[in-house]
């Protein structure tokens, strides 16, 4: 192929994929091409960005790319393609040594439209000429009204989010500890602290040295015309560059001669005890080098020692008490691999027994072997998950991407990760050769390159923290002369001018964008069957699946009170992760993932979209099997169902534990999420549901039980075995099977028998009734420096019918209003918003420094909506965005659970389409009548936020409740 040379080629059987590896001859761009049949195509350029800092120059160079370009000369093209292109992925993500700007879809124009914008985003982005991007995706002095000087920016807001995090914070310290003298020991993402030493000329330098061809590795995949593309890189962008020497090669840490240990600190509240809340971690490199192989055996290693259910050494630490939830295991994705044993909670004093247990117990499992069930398990349970290759919403062509830069970016094969299939044979074989027993022998033990890290917890952290940069900042101004002040004052009016203006006309259309005649008309359906099984009803969704069977047991929780359903959350949890009669639960876990291709269980809700103030809660049981397992798989059930060892002290101290830490985890990580549900609970039948089940409501019942089961430990297993007699019967029970139906036609006598042994009972199915109550408006305090933001409400009302107009107005509210006056002028990392079929309505800020600014700015969406205008092009742009969302490729396994949902909810074909066609119709008319909607569901004030207690304090005139979490 002409301006291009051919490095390597290789076909890919597993993947059905022809892989070539091209060099273009003038800028040195490398191109990886993934030729196959898959529709949902996906381009991908990355960089390799090692960080000589932690200002986060990578970070906030991703992030100001994307903000206008030569030929697309907008403020915010990402946006504008969010709103309005049939993209199945769009984004970017910093990594420790890499920058990636992946792009998917199955429409060709829009694919095609895509690659341009993004390839002239990185080569030639404004951001290098216009420092307003720069201060406003970075960080900026601000002046507040008191006169004091402030720092803001997204990034800087982002990062401020993820430090308050003590996960975040301890990944940080593990990097630095083993990687110092490498990009790694820096943070890529930026230091809050070290951000705004970061100047703009240092920004431009960065961008002109990393972000060329010569430095980019470029991956195309899916069906497309691999040569024209080719062509065209050639001809639009690569051509006009001439080779040049980046030097961004990842330094190689040099080995240590012995451990290196750091303490660091993470904030908690002031009135928080400290006792017993430290993490320790233990960690070490694993310089195996580019060995795919051994890569995947590291991996399993790790399940059998920290991941795996009954994992030997998580266990033992356990045991112990040397910490009330262990987790990591091996790192890759990186030059060099490494391996972490985290514990959580734990107590400083320990910190020699936990060393010791660590080598003691490693050096056990290498004399003594390993649980080659365990292993074997484990294996064939990833065996099956490369088969199906369900990766949920995420394009499974931006996986491949992604694991070929991890061997391709540090000048491996790229198809190193991708070919996984002979590796499941091989280790399988291995594992009674003694492989993996040599492989910690010579890789686990007396190993050199090892740090330890300690993060302990320090009460009032997170004030004391910003106090100090207070007082810096105030030292600082007084630096400043007055013209240099007021130099300040003019930057941020000129940012602020920047922020309002309008693209022009003449900008918008340089982006291209589809028609509305582009869009397909017709709403996707989900096929449904139904026949009775033993005296039970039985959901049938055919989908092609390519040969896996989907069941769940779905059992009724109408009759259950609240406090109830909380202990049936712990139930979920319990269910195979104790011993039962037959099984350690250890044992119970290999067997399943030997003879299927997963186990779940899972409690939830589904709203009724015919009367709101029903819903039917639901706790599940979730097989896959491929055929011939569902009869074994059944037998496994039975034995988890009536023969789990519920009231095992020792066993549900542990459980308590980890669920308290890792609803944490998720608390710390999602608070919009958890926002939204705590304010909704009064009105919405779902989120009230979520609350005694995942949300904050749960969260305080398992701190409250923990300490309950510490007095009085028999209590707890009494009433979980109660509740599960009372929850498995045959009157709560209604069956789903999808995917391969012909596996259970061949099979239901299997499962048919099972439902008469164990559940005889008459279904007696019934909805649950719901009883709104008043709504709040209330915070709660976290030790974080940002905030999540949210109102909430309904517009339910006969007058007020749900429209699939709403689904349009949601895009221009999140990508023009929300966008505009919540991330860009408010500087908060993102800002969502939804409006349900049942009225249920809310706004959420995500990573906000602020608290009552964006609740002031909330107040105004109606008047934005009242007086909406759009153009033929705006409002298409804002159509064919809604129609994106909707139209989002779906995996087999999502199909089948958006049909049982359906059901459920009562949701039907006729209400997708009508829903669908009101989407395509939409007009500028439709969305300023939706204002009403808007006023009606924010009449009242029901609000929470989740974060910063100083911020909250400071803004208590919009609460009634301020509780600390």
């Amino acid at each position: 192929m002409k301006k291009y040379n051919l490095v390597q080629e290789k076909h890919i059987a597993e993947l059905s994929t022809e892989a070539k590896v091209y060099e273009h001859e003038k800028s040195g761009a490398r191109v990886l091409c993934l030729k196959n049949q898959d529709e949902n195509k996906v381009f991908s350029i990355a960089f390799r960005t090692p960080a000589a800092d932690s200002t986060g120059v990578a970070h906030i160079t991703e992030h100001s790319v994307l903000c206008g370009s030569e030929k697309f000369p907008l403020k915010d093209p990402f946006v504008e393609l969010i709103k309005g292109s049939l993209n199945t992925f769009l984004n970017a993500m910093t990594y420790p040594d890499k920058t990636v700007y992946p792009v998917a879809s199955t429409n060709d124009k829009d694919f095609q439209n895509l690659m341009d914008v993004y390839c002239d985003a990185v080569f030639h982005p404004n951001c290098i000429k216009n420092p307003h991007t720069f201060s406003q995706e970075g960080w900026h002095y601000t002046l507040d009204e008191k006169g004091d000087l402030g720092y803001s920016g997204v990034v800087y807001n982002e990062m401020r989010g993820a430090f308050s995090e003590p996960e975040s914070v301890l990944d940080r310290y593990i990097f630095h500890s083993l990687f110092p003298d490498t990009t790694y020991g820096n943070e890529s993402g930026g230091d809050p602290e070290d951000i705004p030493s970061l100047t703009y000329e240092a920004f431009q330098a960065f961008h002109a040295r990393y972000y060329h061809p010569s430095n980019s590795y470029i991956i195309l995949y899916g069906d497309m015309d691999m040569e024209e593309k080719l062509n065209w890189l050639d001809a639009q962008y690569l051509a006009k560059f001439e080779r040049i020497n980046p030097d961004s090669e990842i330094a190689h840490q040099k080995a240590f001669s012995k451990m290196v240990e750091e303490t660091e600190y993470y904030p908690i509240s002031k009135e928080e005890k400290a006792e017993g809340k430290a993490y320790f971690s233990y960690n070490f490199v694993l310089d195996a080098g580019q060995d795919a192989k051994k890569s995947l055996a590291f991996s399993y290693i790790g399940h059998a020692l920290i991941s795996g259910p009954g994992a030997v050494l998580k266990q033992r630490l356990l045991e112990e008490g040397l910490g009330e939830d262990i987790f990591g295991g091996y790192a890759d994705g990186v030059l060099q691999h490494y391996f972490t044993i985290t514990a959580k909670n734990a107590k400083e004093e320990n910190k020699a027994r936990f060393l010791k247990v660590i080598q003691d117990c490693i050096r056990e499992a290498s004399e003594k072997g390993l649980d080659h069930k365990t292993i074997r398990a484990a294996i064939h349970h990833d065996a099956f998950q490369y088969k199906e290759a369900d990766y949920g919403n995420t394009p499974k062509g931006l996986i491949y991407s992604l694991k070929a830069l991890d061997s391709w970016l540090y000048d491996g094969e790229p198809w190193l990760y991708l070919e996984q299939e002979r590796y499941f044979k091989e280790l399988e074989k291995e594992l009674d050769n003694g492989y993996f027993e040599e492989l910690l022998k010579e890789y686990f033990m007396d190993v050199k390159h090892v740090s330890f890290v300690a993060l302990l917890p320090k009460p009032g952290l997170t004030e004391e923290n910003a106090e100090k940069l207070a007082k810096k900042l105030k030292e600082k101004k007084e630096t400043l002369s007055k013209e240099e002040i007021e130099a300040i004052k003019k930057e941020e009016e000129a940012l602020l001018l920047y922020q309002n203006e309008e693209n022009s006309k003449e900008a918008l259309e340089t982006l291209p964008v589809l028609s509305r005649e582009d869009l397909g008309k017709k709403a996707e359906s989900y096929l449904r069957e139904e026949e009775n099984l033993s005296g039970k009803k039985v959901m049938l969704y055919p989908v092609d699946s390519k040969g896996v069977l989907y069941l769940r047991l779905l059992f009724n929780t109408k009759d259950f009170s609240e406090e109830e359903l909380s202990y049936l959350s712990v139930l979920s949890t319990a269910f195979a992760y104790m011993d039962t009669d037959k099984y350690s639960f250890q044992d119970l876990n290999s067997e399943i993932y030997l003879h299927s291709g997963g186990f779940s269980t899972d409690i939830t809700s589904y709203p009724d979209f015919q009367d709101k103030n029903k819903y039917t809660g639901v706790f599940s049981f979730g097989f896959k099997f491929l055929e011939g397992e569902m009869k074994q798989g059944l037998e496994y059930l039975q034995e988890i169902c009536f023969y789990t060892h519920l009231q095992d002290e020792k066993r549900l101290s542990e459980i308590l534990l980890e669920i308290k830490s890792r609803e944490r985890m998720r608390l710390e990580g999602t608070g919009h999420s958890y926002a939204v549900n705590s304010a909704m609970e009064s009105f919405s039948p779902t989120s009230f549901y979520q609350e005694r089940v995942k949300g904050i409501r749960y969260y305080h019942f398992i701190e409250k039980l923990e300490e309950e089961f510490r007095k009085n430990p028999k209590e707890l297993g009494k009433k979980l075995k109660a509740l599960s007699e009372k929850l498995l019967r045959g009157r709560n029970l209604r069956i789903a099977v999808g995917g391969d139906l012909e596996i259970y036609r061949k099979e239901k006598e299997s499962l048919s028998a099972f439902l008469t042994k164990c559940f005889p009972e008459k279904e007696e199915w019934k909805e649950s009734e719901f009883v709104a109550s008043k709504g709040e408006r209330k915070a709660w305090i976290t030790p974080s420096q940002v905030n999540y933001v949210a109102r909430v409400g309904s517009f339910h009302d006969d007058s007020l019918p749900y429209t699939g107009a709403l689904k349009v107005m949601k895009n221009a509210l999140s990508f023009d209003f929300l966008w505009k006056n919540i991330r860009e002028k408010g500087n908060a990392y993102g800002a969502m918003s939804g409006f349900g079929r049942n009225g249920e309505s809310y706004v959420v800020s995500f990573r906000d420094p602020h608290v009552g600014r964006s609740y002031e700015e909330y107040k105004k969406i109606a008047a934005y909506l009242r007086d909406f205008e759009a153009t033929e092009l705006e409002m298409t742009k804002y159509i064919i965005g809604a129609i994106s969302e909707m139209d989002t490729p779906k995996t087999a396994y999502t199909k089948f659970l958006l049909g049982l949902s359906c059901s459920l909810s009562h949701l039907t074909d006729e209400d997708l389409q009508r829903e669908r066609d009101e989407v395509l119709s939409a007009s500028p008319e439709a969305i300023r009548k939706l204002s009403g909607y808007i006023e009606k569901a924010f009449s009242e004030e029901i609000l929470c936020t989740i974060g910063n207690g100083e911020k909250i304090k400071k803004n208590k005139s919009y609460f009634d409740v301020i509780r600390e979490i």
